[in-house]
């Protein structure tokens, strides 16, 4: 959950206050994280997603079979690097990437029979809705893998030094991101993805995450747009947007600016269920504890995104009909 507690600093210029904690706190629970992955038997280092302070793992079933976190650091990293382009930059976060690199390198798994790197199983995706055992190349986490091996390896390459063989065999051949329907799919094989009366469009929508808290791919297929807008729209008129909270508001919101649709992302941000009481503390809803700190993260994310636009997009992006005056914020990639 870091992404959604501090990356909005960054997009706002406010590095001093991300500072305070990255990438620190990566470098804390460095130890634990290897330690993590070699006891299940992976190279590198796998990152918890809840911790003591300690760094041991918190209790928990899916806390222990989620991936999506893994690739958090390289997103921290770009972004820092983008603002400043320095071998300071780049040694900062080198030991961290490094090790966050092999792992995801590690992880995924040769299948001889389609000739393609998975993800799982077992693992929980970022939804943690689906039965981890049959849960396969999950599309969010499967486009975040590559996301992440494209920076670690673009780091190396920035530092005249070569990345890890396995980085790029793994990235190249990672399988392709699932779909049904003329849509992304959750994870591979689901059934009745997009079905009259589903029960899989519910929690985080972490697919809409693909093109918009993402950028395009800079390795690779490119993404389909057919597929990338059919699945805005499906998520639309099907999720169970009772199910929803928090941080979904504002990733739906980023995946709709980028497709150019402004007046959407703005309702997004104005759902009644992604609400703030009257002392401006993000509302968790039926779902999670009031505070919901990643609801006021997510936000600030998704407005500096419309303030500072994107790679090749600058901003901003607001409402034709909104007097709108910006200054001071971070392109996204």
């Amino acid at each position: 959950m870091v992404l959604w507690h501090l990356l909005h600093f960054a997009r706002w210029d406010k590095y001093p206050l991300l500072w305070r904690s990255l990438p620190h706190m990566y470098s804390d629970y460095l130890s634990s994280s290897l330690d993590r992955a070699s006891l299940q038997g992976y190279e590198g280092a796998r990152w918890g997603k809840m911790t003591d302070p300690t760094g041991r793992s918190a209790p928990g079933e899916i806390n222990s079979l989620l991936i999506w976190q893994q690739p958090h650091a390289m997103y921290f990293a770009e972004t820092e690097y983008r603002s400043f382009p320095s071998a300071a930059t780049l040694a900062k976060w080198d030991g961290v990437l490094a090790p966050t690199a092999d792992f995801m390198a590690s992880y995924a798994f040769y299948n001889a029979s389609t000739g393609v790197y998975d993800l799982g199983a077992p693992l929980y995706p970022a939804s943690e809705n689906t039965n981890p055992n049959a849960t396969v190349n999950p599309a969010f986490e499967l486009a975040y893998w590559r996301f992440g091996l494209d920076v670690a390896i673009a780091w190396r390459r920035r530092q005249g030094r070569p990345a890890p063989a396995k980085w790029a065999e793994v990235r190249d051949k990672l399988a392709p991101l699932p779909t049904a329907g003329g849509a992304f799919a959750l994870y591979e094989g689901i059934p009745d993805m997009w079905a009259p009366n589903s029960t899989t469009v519910t929690d985080h929508p972490a697919m809409s995450g693909i093109f918009g808290l993402l950028p395009p791919p800079s390795s690779g297929p490119a993404l389909n747009m057919t597929v990338v807008k059919n699945t805005a729209e499906k998520i639309r008129e099907l999720w169970a947007w009772d199910d929803c909270w928090g941080w979904d508001f504002p990733m739906l919101a980023m995946n709709v600016l980028r497709l150019g649709d402004v007046d959407q992302a703005i309702s997004y941000l104005l759902d009644p269920l992604f609400s703030f009481d009257d002392a401006g503390y993000p509302e968790g809803g039926s779902r999670v504890p009031t505070p919901y700190f990643p609801g006021s993260s997510s936000f600030l994310l998704a407005i500096a995104m419309m303030a500072g636009g994107w790679d090749g997009e600058p901003g901003p992006h607001f409402p034709e009909e909104w007097n709108v005056a910006v200054e001071g914020f971070v392109p996204g990639l």
